[in-house]
């Protein structure tokens, strides 16, 4: 018996039928190797008394068992010992890592493991040298020393992210959260994971997460959150238990040091002490905090961390990238600039400050949605954007299922599209083929079924595109090349060719871009008195000639949004809340916003703390989407005197930034022209100015930048 074998019992105990090909799907393992290890599982059934697995042909395997029998097969399994059960090479490697990451600085010896998984000396060494090759590149590395033993050396950080990826892959998290104790898994590496690091360990921490679970104003920490706080928790503690502690500060202690996250993780810390007797130093506590900062709740948030703006303007370039690489118009899907926001922000939070992220769906992500996973990655390579640098397919994978989202909800939205199929074994085939379309897309409308010697007819037949179960070069219309009884990427690129060329999808891809390419050269060249009614002008007039100009997709610039009197030079203000209040009176005396925009601006401060301050001297201010927010608006305050913001390097700001945003995507254009004008014209230089309009000449003066 070995994993494999297990597995495959497991598998075929639903009593429903599996054919060979599926089971190797499911091991990962070729259709050969399948049937070996069926042979395994035949004679260990055949031994302990059980009916054999029903061959049905071409239905696959079926194996019949009473519930008695299931219960007690079960059984059976879960009491296997290492005697009856001969681990893998890569199961033995994984157990080793597991014991050497609880032994700290002390060598286990060969003959060690060879006891702790009752295989022979042997077996051991030769295991040695295949686990050096798989630490490569991990910045962990094996030493071994002759007539000592074997340890784990390199970095502390690297050293516990192999851990938490080692207990995220083999502990099964949700049973043991909800029973803590329950039975004994078949697993052996799960077996030794739980025995070395959960037994004594994971019980208090979970009891500890509990009790810290909802923290500041109600928010509930997201499951994966939750997981990966707690799996990082057991590693710590038994790292820090042998004596390893983190050898260096985190780069950003001075600003972690000042938020709530560090009060909680302070608290946790006490709870691990007084629970567990571990105490964490101060090193570990902000490491800790990091990770609190790092995680998801419930219910999703707006990205309010550090580097708010990069990763707004980031947002919408990878949103445009895709839309290129796909050919779906991801850009009107204004869920999926909300959905992706906590997502990007946490990541670019995670790898600016080193912190692990594992994600549990990563391989059905890349096998479910590989064509969208793919796309994502040739976006990341194309961006070289720096707040990717580093960036893990475990974080691409999490990112990818908000896009698959939204080209769903494109699916389901579509318009009517009228399509033809081209067939080359006749009609009769063809027809096969329209039904077949037609039942998986109830939005498309067959108009026609055409052999290759029809072709003539398509161009009078006022098609969308065409479906073809032929190459079709000559074809002047769109077409998609499937097969005669289509597969599954079949049905991925007809969704495409809908999303692509139905009408509605024709009409709204292009009148914003081109109302915002008007707008940029009428700035450009004139000077408008009330910008709000040219807006409302232009679009009367281009709509009336059958140009429908959304107004929610328009994207103004920051010269737009910052006019001279949305400006204010050289005010005195008495603190950050004074400061921040008369950047917002200034949208709210103009009509933009309401009192209801003040409290919100002034809470987002609050709840952001220090890292609404973008860089030295200038803070950026906003509230919630939409909240007391009439429309997209913008104020700019320059002080004869800094405030304090709190911030442990960024202090004192002399230049407030107010947005008051109406949605999540709107502002962002003008974000890139805020990025740009701090990259090219100094802080002191603004604040120098002595008047609206001179600001306003900076502000025109530093143009737009272009996508990250």
């Amino acid at each position: 018996m070995n994993k494999k074998t297990v597995l495959i019992l497991e598998y075929l105990m639903d009593g429903n039928s599996h054919k060979v090909a599926d089971l190797a799907g499911y091991l990962k393992l070729s259709p050969r190797l399948v049937r070996y290890e069926l042979e395994e599982t035949y004679a260990f059934l055949e031994k302990e008394g059980f009916p054999l697995p029903q061959h049905q042909g071409s239905t696959g395997i079926r194996m019949v068992l009473s519930l008695e029998q299931q219960e007690t097969l079960k059984s059976r399994l879960t009491r296997l010992s290492t005697y009856d059960y001969v681990m893998t090479s890569s199961e033995r490697r994984c157990i080793m890592l597991l014991l050497m990451l609880a032994s700290g600085d002390r060598p286990l010896t060969g003959q060690y493991f060879a006891d702790q998984m009752s295989v022979s000396k042997s077996s051991i060494d030769k295991d040695m040298i295949l686990l050096k090759a798989d630490l490569e590149g991990s910045g962990v590395r094996l030493e071994s020393r002759a007539g000592k033993g074997s340890s784990l050396e390199g970095d502390e950080g690297c050293i516990r992210n192999l851990g938490v990826r080692m207990l995220e892959q083999h502990l099964n998290f949700p049973g043991l959260y909800q029973k803590q104790n329950g039975q004994e898994s078949a697993d052996m590496v799960e077996r030794f994971a739980h025995k070395i690091f959960c037994d004594k360990t994971m019980p208090g921490l979970i009891k500890i997460m509990q009790g810290q679970e909802t923290i500041g104003d109600g928010k509930r920490f997201a499951y994966d959150s939750f997981r990966m706080i707690v799996l990082t928790l057991i590693v710590t503690v038994a790292r820090v238990r042998t004596g390893r502690s983190l050898s260096s500060m985190p780069s950003s202690t001075f600003l972690v040091k000042t938020t709530n996250e560090y009060i909680y993780a302070a608290r946790m810390a006490k709870g691990i002490e007084e629970q567990l007797g571990v105490h964490l130093s101060d090193k570990e506590i902000c490491s800790l905090a990091l990770l609190l900062i790092s995680a998801e709740y419930v219910t999703p948030e707006p990205y309010l961390k550090d580097n708010w703006v990069e990763v707004q303007v980031l947002l919408d370039c990878i949103v445009r990238g895709m839309s290129s690489e796909m050919g779906i118009e991801f850009t009107r899907d204004a869920e999926l600039y909300q959905s992706l926001q906590p997502l990007l922000g946490s990541a670019v939070f995670c790898l600016r400050h080193g912190i692990p992220r594992v994600n549990p769906n990563l391989s059905q992500v890349k096998r479910e949605y590989r064509e969208c996973f793919d796309a994502l990655m040739r976006v990341e390579e194309k961006l070289q954007n720096e707040l990717l640098s580093g960036i893990s397919e475990d974080d691409l994978a999490w990112l990818t299922l908000p896009f698959c989202a939204s080209a769903e909800r494109q699916k389901r939205s579509a318009a009517i599209c009228k399509v033809a199929i081209v067939c080359m074994h006749g009609v009769g085939t063809a027809n096969l083929l329209r039904e077949a379309v037609s039942s998986r897309f109830a939005y498309i409308r067959v108009v026609a079924t055409l052999t290759c010697a029809d072709m003539e007819k398509l161009e009078n037949l006022g098609t969308d595109f065409v479906i073809s179960s032929i190459f079709l070069p000559g074809c002047t219309l769109p077409w998609v090349k499937i097969s005669a009884i289509p597969t599954d990427r079949d049905w991925e690129n007809i969704g495409r060719m809908i999303l692509k060329y139905s009408a509605s999808s024709v009409d709204s891809i292009t009148p914003p871009d081109i109302f915002r390419d008007v707008m940029d050269v009428v700035r450009k060249h004139c000077q408008i008195d009330d910008m709000d009614k040219f807006t409302a002008g232009l679009v009367s007039c281009l709509e009336s000639n059958g140009l429908s100009i959304p107004m929610e997709r328009i994207q103004p610039s920051l010269s737009s949004l910052l006019a001279p009197d949305k400006l204010r030079c050289c005010r005195h203000a008495i603190d950050w809340e004074d400061a921040v209040g008369q950047a917002c009176d200034i949208l709210i005396k103009s009509g933009d916003a309401t009192e209801e925009f003040r409290e919100s601006a002034i809470y987002s401060v609050k709840k952001a703390g220090p890292y609404v301050v973008i860089m030295p001297g200038v803070v950026l201010v906003h509230g919630d989407i939409g909240k007391g927010v009439k429309r997209l608006s913008m104020s700019m305050v320059t002080l004869e005197e800094g405030v304090c913001f709190h911030h442990p390097s960024n202090d004192p700001v002399q230049l407030i930034f107010c947005l008051a945003p109406i949605d999540n995507w709107s502002h962002i254009h003008a974000l890139r022209g805020l990025l740009n004008l701090l990259e090219h014209i100094t802080v002191q230089t603004l604040c120098e100015a002595d008047s609206p309009q001179k600001l306003y000449e900076y502000l025109k003066e530093s143009g737009e930048s272009p996508c990250l």
